[in-house]
């Protein structure tokens, strides 16, 4: 995608390794997540599924943490169903299996959504979607499926290496 830039009006779906890598509130790279949010005025779109995915690793708080702060949201997203979508899905979970060297069924169903939900929100409206994580083998996975189906132009993939560095000192992008 040729403009890295984030925008207010972007739609950002956040994946739940990140808030695992930001650690809890009191942690400086949370902390750095949160300014960059509002430094950018974005919402941080967190898929229920994920959120439920938090709590099985007992640190669900750091998402209902930023909900309550206000720069992250729960969202009930649609199954996809949209045949791009689904494609895309496929592409994902088959490029993590042959990067990771899992079988396919192996690979998490969380990190072949984010792909699928990306179109199907931006077919439903949103000019631009931003699928935010700190899995790089998702993320590339990600980046050639959107591309593959011809959304890349509208679909943005970052990692948190791409906003934040490892001590926690946010990028400017």
């Amino acid at each position: 995608m040729g403009n890295s830039d984030l925008h207010s009006d972007d739609f950002v779906l956040a994946d739940t390794n990140l808030f695992v890598a930001v650690g809890g509130p009191e942690n400086p790279k949370f902390q750095k997540l949160r300014k960059f949010t509002a430094r950018h005025q974005i919402t941080l779109q967190v898929p229920q599924r994920v959120v439920e995915e938090l709590s099985t690793m007992h640190v669900a708080d750091r998402v209902e943490t930023a909900i309550e702060e206000g720069w992250a949201t729960k969202i009930n997203p649609p199954s996809p169903t949209n045949s791009d979508a689904v494609a895309a899905m496929d592409y994902v979970r088959r490029e993590i299996a042959r990067k990771s060297g899992k079988d396919e069924h192996q690979v998490e169903k969380a990190d072949t959504v984010f792909a699928g939900l990306a179109i199907e929100f931006l077919r439903n409206g949103h000019p631009r979607v931003v699928v935010l994580t700190d899995d790089k083998i998702a993320a590339a996975a990600i980046e050639g499926a959107v591309e593959q189906q011809g959304y890349d132009e509208s679909i943005l993939v970052l990692r948190r290496s791409d906003i934040m560095d490892d001590g926690g000192d946010v990028r400017v992008i």
